[in-house]
């Protein structure tokens, strides 16, 4: 039943949308896709970054993985797999994105694994701990920080700080800190409540998560951000009442 509502939904797209759009499916099948966005988002079935941005074909690469994170960059390569890193390398450097958008998200069953550590469900998982282990020290410092916090709120903290994880993570690939630091290229960190249905993007000057009401967003990390602000314990810190040094 689930496989026929694929092959249906196929079959309304080929004489629904694609028919509708001949002129764009031409001009992307001929001219290649241009993109000014890379948007890196999670695999959750729940959020995903086409439907939510109401975008057509050709206007976003995005790249989604358990949890929306980047792991840090391998100086030098190592020429083991790196699918995330590949992806974000064809889109910066093949493509020349603009942007590139990190849209973590509420309830998200890979940090909430990753916060319940080795007494969750997933522990015997093949591969899910390795991956999320990317996080783990944003993981053992809320922990550490917010030990009374019950584990709904925790998860949240968590999710909203390995986002701003990966936007640190990726100012260590060479050709995106090149690309920033020359104007070139600005890094978002979102966050969506998909129980509200509102996004939330990062503010490096008060370390939190502020709620996108307009059209206009304030980056997390462009050429005039000091990089010493966007820091997943200073969001922490937050939670835990402390200054967000």
């Amino acid at each position: 039943m689930a496989l026929e509502r694929l092959l249906k939904g196929f079959a309304d797209f080929r004489v629904g949308y694609y028919r509708d759009h001949l002129d764009l499916f031409d001009k992307l099948a001929t001219e290649g896709q241009s993109p000014k966005i890379l948007i890196v988002g999670c695999a959750d079935a729940r959020v995903d970054p086409g439907i939510l941005t109401q975008t057509k074909p050709g206007d976003i690469f995005t790249v989604r993985n358990i949890g929306a994170i980047v792991p840090p960059a391998q100086i030098p390569p190592d020429h083991r797999q790196h699918g995330t890193s590949a992806a974000i390398e064809y889109a910066v450097r093949g493509l020349e994105v603009e942007h590139v958008v990190i849209l973590g998200h509420a309830l998200c069953g890979g940090i909430a694994a990753l916060v319940d550590g080795d007494k969750g469900a997933f522990a015997d998982y093949d591969y899910l701990s390795t991956w999320t282990a990317v996080a783990q020290s944003v993981r053992d410092h809320a922990l550490s920080e917010l030990k009374d916090m019950p584990r709904a709120q925790l998860t949240r903290v968590v999710e909203q700080a390995s986002v701003v994880n990966s936007v640190v993570n990726l100012m260590g690939f060479p050709w995106i800190a090149e690309r920033v630091a020359v104007g070139k290229m600005v890094l978002h960190a979102w966050w969506f409540n998909l129980v509200e249905g509102q996004l939330y993007a990062f503010n490096p000057e008060t370390a939190e998560f502020d709620p996108v009401l307009g059209l206009k967003v304030r980056p997390t990390i462009d050429k005039s951000t000091a990089f010493a602000a966007v820091r997943p314990e200073r969001l922490i810190a937050k939670f835990a009442g402390k200054p967000a040094f």
